[in-house]
């Protein structure tokens, strides 16, 4: 179904009052089908109208979620369609989630004489958009506009608006073509990427300006270090036709990597946030396990070659010797791919065959066969 088609079909005739017993509430349960062709090849799509038993909402929405940053809107960020209360206007945000908020308000917005929690809430959401929509490039920052009103006064909305960091609206009446919709999405996702590297970067530079805990930075030396990646969740999603499974496979892959490194002798570490492993030592080495889907080398690639540059830039600013850097794959890059890695100072690891397979940097020390 066509994007364009799909938002005019859930907006036209769309009632809260009415329940889930609708068809707009069945095309919103079909997102993931409708809508496969949106959107980068592995970002996880997910709708909803309300939440049974409480009730429809009156702002239904249809997010696009990367599975590198989060998988639901409760946190993290993701894209997201809305449509306003007014049932008038979709509109197209790139949003922080909020649900899991509610209890964990900055101390700067908790002194505030006469206000309450939520609006103590509320401006914590809103300082911590403007500081990611701040640090963001100019060219995609001054492409979008920084707030679009949901016309609510109720809870939620008005925290969806408070997390907002980039959003356009478009009248359901006079919706652009498909092609047109389909571009502003493909472009705010990869706003969404650049904001993801903005939060990482800010939870390194300014702690406590985003929800990120400061605590989480401190330095090596200083806690005991764990190798526990966590556990990759498989969600199902029921639909009138069919099930659809999607298997995350980035916290798999980290335990068998660790895990082969635990069978030659390293001791690698994973409670080292933002920073996906450490391997202790003289040097010590800065890793990133990246997925690669289907032959999508190159995104792979590149966000591990600008997260372990700016890791080790900001968290190893006086560390000497340099920590090394490995960026491991869950399956094969390429050779020219390789070759710039290795260009930039960074080792490569890649699985084939169930296989820890390395560059040359990486079998000399050890972390590739």
């Amino acid at each position: 179904m066509l994007l364009r088609d799909y938002l005019v079909a859930v907006a036209e005739g769309y009632d809260y009052h009415d329940g889930f017993d609708t068809a707009q509430q069945r095309l919103l349960a079909r997102a993931s089908t409708e809508l496969q062709d949106y959107g980068p090849a592995d970002f996880v799509i997910k709708a909803s109208g309300g939440q049974p038993p409480l009730g429809a909402t009156l702002t239904p929405w249809i997010g696009f979620f990367d599975p590198d940053e989060s998988v639901t809107p409760m946190d993290g960020l993701y894209v997201v369609w809305i449509l306003d209360a007014t049932g008038q206007n979709w509109t197209l945000r790139l949003n922080m989630g909020t649900e899991k908020r509610g209890q964990n308000v900055p101390a700067a917005y908790q002194a505030g004489t006469g206000s309450g929690k939520e609006q103590q809430l509320l401006a914590a959401l809103r300082a911590e958009a403007d500081a990611i929509r701040g640090a963001l490039p100019h060219r995609i920052a001054e492409a979008w506009d920084s707030a679009v009103a949901l016309h609510s006064t109720a809870r939620r909305q008005r925290r969806y608006e408070a997390a907002t960091i980039l959003a356009q609206s478009y009248p359901v009446s006079n919706l652009p073509s498909d092609s047109i919709l389909e571009a502003d999405l493909r472009s705010m996702c990869i706003a969404l990427q650049e904001a993801a590297q903005v939060k990482r970067r800010l939870a390194i530079l300014a702690p406590g300006t985003i929800s990120t805990s400061s605590s989480t930075l401190a330095d090596s030396s200083a806690r005991e270090l764990v190798f526990d990646p966590g556990v990759d969740k498989v969600s199902t999603k029921l639909l009138p036709e069919r099930s659809i499974t999607r298997t995350p496979r980035h916290e798999d892959g980290l335990r068998r990597y660790g895990l082969w490194l635990q069978s030659r002798g390293f001791s690698p570490a994973t409670n080292v946030h933002p920073r996906d492993f450490i391997i202790p030592g003289t040097p010590e080495w800065l890793g990133e396990y990246k997925v690669v889907y289907g032959s999508n080398v190159a995104r792979a690639t590149r966000e591990a070659h600008s997260q372990l540059k700016e890791y080790r830039h900001f968290i190893y600013p006086r560390t000497n010797p340099r920590p090394g850097m490995v960026a491991v794959f869950s399956d094969s890059v390429t050779d020219e791919r390789v070759t710039w890695l290795n260009a930039e100072g960074i080792a490569v690891v890649w699985n084939r065959d169930h296989e820890w397979h390395g560059c040359a940097i990486a079998r000399k020390a050890g972390l590739g066969s």
